[in-house]
């Protein structure tokens, strides 16, 4: 439905530049342009950068914020849409397209009474957009009013009879209000008014499937896949149709087809999992639970799943581990305590399995409802349904289940939050020799006119990045540059010698020695110079930390922590005084507020980290690695509307994992 509702996205094309006015005003519109066709072409990211160099140049502009909100909404960022929104529209209140990309925005934050009044104002602008009339009923919709969201789709139908998007909504809606006939009426509508509507077959087939009619169900999703082979809910919902007419390895192709489509899939792989283990093929089985909790750590269907097979199966550690999982989420849950204690008096656990025995069955003594019976007896549920008792039913997939189209392979390109990326902080900001390009349009170095002057007198220019070259880990010539520079130190000492020598020492991971230099630079350095030596003491120390770190295997470093806690706060002190010196010196330098803020990240001193990035922000107002980190910060300390604020600007400002750690969270 999301996808139904964006395709208002109507984008100009390239050749659409206007030669009036000066240079700049082409170069803008030039700009503009360019952006709007990566929007067309689904490159959200990349439009988003275009965007803002068109408001940097002229932010007196609506256009621009507009477009940059349609972006966001395509990237999940929906605090961030309805933010441009506003901005557009307190630029022009006449946007029409402000008011629903804005109302959009809105539904998805469950502000669905302001998202209807948006809706309303944009119709007072253009009372026949049927697109403004479905985006209500789709708000009515969200809110559960489903009678109220069957008005406004009538709405619509009567002032459009032959709009079939507004026969399908009214249908869903119909369905949601458990009224199946009238849903039937609209989805044979829609097949009148188009015969080769995949999604109308779908819908009526869906009908037949709640009524039971698994033949003429099959049939209509049948002809669904043929006009639309790339659909993955039509294969999983046909899975579930062959599943009830007893074709299991017709089912089990449809789900195999589904993960060959989008191996991204959780429920292509839940549901085949469930049949796998049905089936007696348990070892596959536990494979397609583990690739679904390992996308969805917090699927207690399949860890419970998971479980039972881990149990048959003699894993019992996971096992136990599994159902300790289940039990806090739900701990009324009886059957986890009988599963548990089965697991755990196969471990020779007596003691422990009476225990799980006698509180499973305490539990089992409630009242078991008609309606409990009655649900039992279904094979399959909704994917909204939390009951851990329906396990073993397979899942339906919701219209909003649909495959992702891989057409881009950049990883930046498309709907970047659907992608799983590691969620971890945006590393230090180093002196380092050439950085790494950034993709997209995400700056690669800052710019501070101190390093820049100091450049003059090194022999190697250097950029302030946490875009750090392998190159810069491994320069040819390290040693020799080394040997060079200590011959240098030996005729006439000099913090610039020292400071240069350390760099080589940093290249060739000789930490120590690093360290060392720059003490000694420290030392004999002008006080004005000093703050540039104390930033990469730091720097090199966190190096150094991070890398004993990487060189243990998890046990290890789990048993180091325990053992040297003390030793290793000493170190995180040390350079959180590098840090700290270099602001005593050089109060306006951003990039040690931010380090300092980093440090203080690891210790999990979130609101000190909080402070240093928001100093940082304020010496550089397009900081994005600041803004990421901050609003990871917030998002730890539960504060998550300013966390998701602080995720939506970095991704503006390019670090487009920032989309899909705001959707990770907010779910």
């Amino acid at each position: 439905m999301k996808k139904g509702l964006l395709r208002w996205i109507w984008v100009t094309s390239f050749l659409t530049t206007m030669l009036c006015g000066s240079y700049a005003q082409i170069n803008t519109d030039r700009v503009l342009s360019i952006g709007k066709n990566a929007l067309y072409f689904e490159d959200y990211v990349l439009a988003i950068q275009y965007f803002n160099q068109v408001i940097r140049v002229k932010p007196h502009l609506a256009e621009p914020y507009f477009y940059r909100g349609v972006a966001k909404i395509s990237l999940e960022d929906y605090k961030g849409a309805e933010e441009d929104c506003s901005l557009a529209l307190s630029r022009n209140p006449f946007l029409v397209e402000a008011y629903r990309c804005r109302g959009i925005a809105k539904v998805y934050l469950k502000k669905y009474d302001e998202a209807t009044e948006d809706f309303d104002k944009g119709l007072e602008f253009s009372p026949e957009s049927k697109l403004l009339l479905l985006c209500k009923g789709y708000a009515s919709m969200e809110k559960k009013d489903y009678k109220q969201a069957v008005r406004d789709f009538t709405l619509t139908v009567e002032q459009f009879p032959h709009y079939k998007e507004a026969y399908l909504n009214r249908g869903y809606a119909y369905i949601s209000d458990e009224d199946t006939l009238m849903a039937m009426k609209d989805f044979e509508r829609v097949l009148e008014l188009d015969h080769f509507s995949a999604e109308g077959h779908a819908a009526r087939g869906y009908v037949y499937y709640m009524q039971k009619e698994y033949k003429e169900s099959l049939a209509d999703f049948d002809e669904a896949i043929r006009l639309e082979p790339y659909r993955g809910n039509y294969y999983i919902n046909r899975g579930l149709i062959r599943y009830q007419l007893n074709d299991l390895r017709g089912a089990m192709d449809d789900y195999d087809h589904v993960i060959r489509l989008d191996p991204s899939n959780s429920l292509a792989y839940y549901n085949r999992g469930l049949l796998r283990a049905e089936v007696g093929d348990k070892n596959r089985a536990l494979e397609d639970f583990d690739r679904v909790i390992e996308m969805e750590p917090n699927n207690y269907f399949a860890i419970y799943n998971r479980a039972i097979l881990e149990n048959e199966l003699g894993e019992l550690k996971r096992c136990i581990a599994d159902y300790d999982k289940i039990i806090e989420e739900y701990p009324d849950f009886f059957p986890a305590y009988y599963g548990r204690g089965e697991a755990k008096m196969k471990k020779f656990d007596k003691l422990g399995a009476e225990k799980d025995y006698n509180t499973a069955m305490l539990l089992r003594q409630r009242k078991i409802t008609k309606k409990d019976i009655e649900k039992e007896t279904q094979k399959t549920r909704k994917k909204s349904d939390k009951d851990l008792r329906n396990h073993q039913k397979l899942v339906v997939a919701d219209k909003e289940e649909e495959t992702k189209r891989l057409t881009y392979k950049s990883e930046s390109r498309g709907k970047v939050q659907n992608v799983n990326f590691n969620i971890d902080p945006e590393n230090n900001i180093v002196l380092t020799g050439t950085p790494v390009k950034k993709e997209g349009m995400r700056r690669s170095s800052y710019f501070d006119k101190t390093i820049d002057k100091m450049n003059l007198s090194l022999n190697h220019r250097l950029y302030l990045s946490n875009a750090v070259s392998s190159a810069d880990k491994n320069l040819d010539g390290s040693f020799s540059e080394i040997e060079s520079y200590t011959k240098e130190i030996d005729k006439s000492p000099s913090a610039l010698y020292y400071f240069q020598r350390a760099l080589c020492y940093e290249s060739v991971s000789d930490y120590d020695s690093a360290i060392e230099d720059y003490g000694k630079a420290i030392e004999i350095a002008p006080l004005q110079e000093k703050w540039v030596y104390y930033f990469s003491r730091g720097n090199c120390r966190m190096k150094k930390l991070e890398y004993e770190a990487s060189m243990k295997d998890e046990v290890q470093r789990k048993e180091d922590e325990t053992a040297d806690r003390y030793g290793v706060k000493m170190i995180y002190d040390l350079i959180v005084k590098d840090y700290e010196k270099t602001n005593e010196l050089y109060s306006t330098f951003p990039f040690s507020w931010f380090n300092r803020g980093n440090v203080l990240l690891l210790q999990k001193d979130y609101r000190n980290a909080i402070a240093n990035y928001s100093r940082a922000i304020e010496l550089e107002g397009d900081f994005a690695e600041a803004f990421f980190n901050r609003g990871l910060c917030y998002v730890m300390i539960g504060e998550k509307e300013k966390g998701f604020s602080d995720l939506s600007k970095a991704g503006e400002l390019g670090i487009y994992v920032a989309y899909n750690v705001i959707k990770r969270f907010r779910e």
